[in-house]
């Protein structure tokens, strides 16, 4: 019997849900702010490079 109910996000659902947020965030931060969109784009990338990162090479999928 497993501790997680079958319809829970697995890890790599929650990596794909901060990639796509933060990827929104940036572009939403360049266009409604000051900051260039290419810095915010830039960092946002950045942010979600460390999450596929993370999930493809440090913990990847073993099934």
């Amino acid at each position: 019997m497993s501790l997680v109910p079958p319809a829970a996000p697995t890890r790599f659902d929650l990596i794909l849900f901060v990639v796509g947020a933060t990827l929104l965030t940036g572009g939403l931060a360049g266009v409604l702010s000051t900051i260039p969109l290419y810095a915010a784009s830039a960092v946002s990338s950045l942010v979600a490079s460390v999450a596929l990162f993370d999930g493809m090479v440090r913990n990847p999928p073993t099934e």
